[in-house]
């Protein structure tokens, strides 16, 4: 019966959460550059929204009987992640193919890849379960659950291909001016005739990425990922569900830097939690790896010639914003196609590299194609508050980008008396 009333209690949550996430999609419409272009190609969330809420419920009616998943959803969990190092590297080979400008046997690629999709689909109600289940935990154990073991909101995901987004950005400067919702089966042509008619059309600096997860309720999870980066974006997500219902949350789409502010403390916290509910599912966290310094005694020379995608993506990120201050559009879009072409050539397929691909990925400014002091401030306010749930839930209340510089200033002081 207790797990019933669960159940039932978290059915009303969803539906709640569903409708004041679609009423914020229902707003006044004006189509502009972005939504005109990719018309033929629009997301429908409210569908969408109404598709998941009851298909997740079928399978949770089964779980309140006994002998349902939860007995064995570690290895349940595990399994779904191992059987997906085939489809893990079949999309790899369709990324780097893209990235090279190369056309030739994707069509195959492709129905491989549905192939060794198929199986993992039958798992997916289980495992998202189990994992909605470690993160209600490790939640629980921060001191965030009400009314004994109830997390609000629940934590609830979907394992799927998410939606693409189609992000756009002036040439002359890096700002996120335009994001659309794109479906999720727009093929690579489709993307590029996209991106390259809003540079004709619109003078827009356009990109269609896929993205890391959508904070629609249930959240949407790509499948593509690994199992501890699937815990830590199913924690990203329920951390704007859970910000949603707080000034951080509210306030998210006030200004740029409160987008930023949002994006980068869902990413600190939701390493953290994902973590731990990663753990408690038989990951084991690898010890983290090296620094160049800390190499330099076993293998001096390795060291120097290793490519460290993060300094260089920073490097050509700062660099780009010298050229752009400068005026020379031209000039850092050449120097962009430059550097996509050795990031490609070690290893990292970026197909685009231009301003919305740092206008987007900027917005998280604990990445290194950031160039925004909030990455680093987050990072200090979390060493200052040790407490992971104290540090959630102060944050939660920042209603401004000043008021977290007060909060940081004040934290700071303190230390220091």
């Amino acid at each position: 019966m207790k797990t019933l009333l669960r159940r039932l209690r978290k059915g009303a949550v969803i539906g709640l959460v569903a409708l004041l996430i679609l009423s914020l999609q229902s707003g006044a419409r004006h189509f502009n550059p972005a939504e005109r272009a990719a018309q033929a190609y629009l997301y429908d969330i409210a569908q969408w929204e109404f598709n998941n809420f009851l298909s997740k419920w079928v399978n949770r009616a089964g779980e309140v009987l006994p002998g349902g998943a939860a007995a064995r959803k570690g290895e349940l969990v595990r399994r779904y992640f191992e059987m997906g190092g085939e489809s893990a590297r079949l999309r790899y080979r369709l990324r780097l193919m893209a990235a090279e400008g190369s056309k030739a046997r994707t069509a195959e690629l492709q129905a491989r890849l549905e192939a060794a999709e198929a199986p993992r689909r039958a798992l997916a109600d289980d495992v998202e379960e189990a994992i909605e289940a470690a993160i209600s935990a490790a939640l629980a154990e921060e001191g965030l659950a009400t009314l004994g073991e109830f997390i609000f909101p629940p934590v609830d995901i979907r394992l799927n291909e998410p939606p693409k987004l189609l992000v756009t950005s002036p040439r002359d400067t890096i700002r996120r001016t335009h994001d659309v919702l794109l479906r999720s089966d727009v093929t690579l042509a489709q993307r590029e005739a996209l991106e390259e008619r809003l540079l004709r059309d619109a003078n827009l600096s356009a990109l269609v990425e896929d993205i890391g997860g959508l904070a629609t309720y249930p959240a949407s999870i790509p499948t593509t990922q690994p199992m501890r980066w699937t815990m830590e974006a199913a924690a990203h997500e329920w951390l704007h569900h859970y910000f949603f219902f707080r000034p951080l949350g509210q306030n998210m789409f006030n200004n740029g830097d409160m987008v930023t502010l949002n994006e980068t403390i869902a990413n600190v916290a939701g390493a953290e939690l994902g973590d731990r509910a990663f753990m408690m599912l038989g990951g084991e966290i690898p010890p983290p790896p090296l620094s160049a310094a800390q190499a330099s005694g076993a293998a001096a020379g390795d060291a120097a010639q290793a490519f460290d995608f993060q300094a260089e993506m920073r490097r050509a990120r700062l660099r780009v914003d010298e050229l752009l201050a400068e005026g020379d559009v031209e000039g850092a879009e050449a120097y962009m196609e430059e550097r996509r072409l050795v990031f490609v050539e070690n290893g990292y397929p970026i197909r685009k590299l231009n301003q919305a691909y740092f206008a987007f990925y900027g917005t998280y400014a604990d990445l290194p194609a950031s160039s925004s002091p909030i990455g680093g401030q987050v990072h200090r306010l979390r060493e200052l508050i040790p407490d992971l749930g104290d540090f959630i839930t102060q944050v939660a209340q920042i209603s401004d980008y000043s008021q977290f510089l007060d909060m940081l200033t004040e934290l700071e002081n303190a230390a220091l008396e």
